[in-house]
This record gives structure tokens, C-alpha cells and sequence, in this order.
């Protein structure tokens, strides 16, 4: 639908996006004890799991892009 609107859109690999810290990039499975909430075993940081992952996708374009 985004692309039909003329959105671009850019595609990125989602793997360990929801297990990946955004603040200091640790990748564990043990991040997300729970499957509604994340928090990061190295630097504490916590929040929704569902929006720890849309901020690793949006990293990830912006990446990809040069940004």
C-alpha cells in the first residue's frame, strides 16, 4: 500500500530485530524474558518489545540508505 502511494519503501532484513538493544546493540535471546517487554542484560535499558523492534527496523533503513 505505501509503495502504491508513492511511499517509498525500503527493505531490510528484520533478523534479531527484537532481541537487538538499541542503545548499546547487545543481541540476546535472554533481552526478552517476556514477549510483550524487552530489557537489555548489559545496559538495563527497557521498554515495549514491540517498539524495541520497530526502532531496530528503523536503524536498519536508515543504514541503509546513509543515512
Amino acid at each position: 500500500k505505501a509503495a502504491l502511494a508513492g511511499v517509498p519503501v525500503i527493505y531490510v532484513d528484520p533478523k534479531e530485530t527484537s532481541k537487538t538493544c538499541p542503545r548499546c546493540g547487545n543481541v540476546s535471546r535472554y533481552n526478552r524474558k517476556t514477549h510483550a517487554w524487552f530489557k537489555c542484560i548489559r545496559c538495563g535499558y527497557q521498554s515495549d518489545a514491540d517498539r524495541v523492534g520497530a526502532l531496530n527496523i528503523a536503524a536498519k533503513a536508515l543504514d541503509a540508505l546513509g543515512a
